[in-house]
């Protein structure tokens, strides 16, 4: 009986580590080189979240909108601890996917995809300055 019940449990984890990699899961693409900490590209990213993004993450230096207090999950602040430590790559596909990118869907959000409306310079100078306002990147 102990064959079959280690065979149980190695089919058992196979099944399970399969079932956690999604076909979907997109790739994090690296950032161009000398993207973070570059002041033309944050300041190209601080414009284009003032354009795009600030409605619902708040602005510059005033935290929150009204709209945004409104949306449950809250957008984030982009000043949180947390954004200290994602991934640029995390970011990146975030922004191009809106809400719709998989295996990180946020129940509820309400975040568009970007990708078909911004060039991915563009995409990478929002990232370039996400990082920049939640203080982990020197500017250049």
């Amino acid at each position: 009986m102990p064959g079959k019940k280690a065979f149980f449990l190695f089919l058992l984890a196979a099944f399970l580590l399969g079932a956690c990699s999604e076909k979907g899961t997109p790739d994090l693409p690296p950032p161009p080189a000398g993207l973070l900490g570059d002041r033309v590209k944050i300041s190209a990213g601080r414009q284009l979240f003032v354009a795009h993004c600030a409605e619902c993450h708040g602005s510059i230096s005033e935290g929150r909108t009204q709209r945004a207090a409104r949306l449950n999950p809250l957008p984030p602040d982009f000043h949180e601890r947390r954004y200290r430590t994602v991934l640029p790559g995390y970011l990146y596909r975030r922004i191009e996917w809106g809400r719709k990118m998989g295996p990180f869907r946020s129940t509820g959000s309400v975040m568009p995809a970007w990708g078909p409306h911004l060039q991915p310079q563009q995409i990478w100078s929002l990232v370039a300055f996400i990082r920049y306002r939640a203080g982990t990147i020197p500017l250049l």
